[in-house]
């Protein structure tokens, strides 16, 4: 049996849903996981990173702030 998964169909899963599971027609499973990466952009540059503990080392390392700055002037 051979079914077509299109675009519209993913984006509406993986809305609701953090993973799916495809089985291949021998019947093994596969299964695909929602994946966010963090960006930080701006003064010309962007920096990606894979899971928040390296955001907070660059926050860190550059001294950054994650509150929020009311700047008047």
């Amino acid at each position: 049996m051979s079914n077509k998964i299109t675009k519209q169909f993913l984006q509406e899963h993986f809305r609701k849903h953090d993973s799916i599971t495809l089985y291949k027609p021998d019947g093994t499973p596969v299964t695909f996981v929602k994946h966010h990466n963090l960006i930080v952009n701006g003064g010309h540059h962007s920096f990606m990173f894979r899971t928040y503990d390296e955001l907070m080392d660059f926050y860190k390392k550059h001294h950054l702030c994650l509150k929020p700055v009311i700047a008047i002037g």
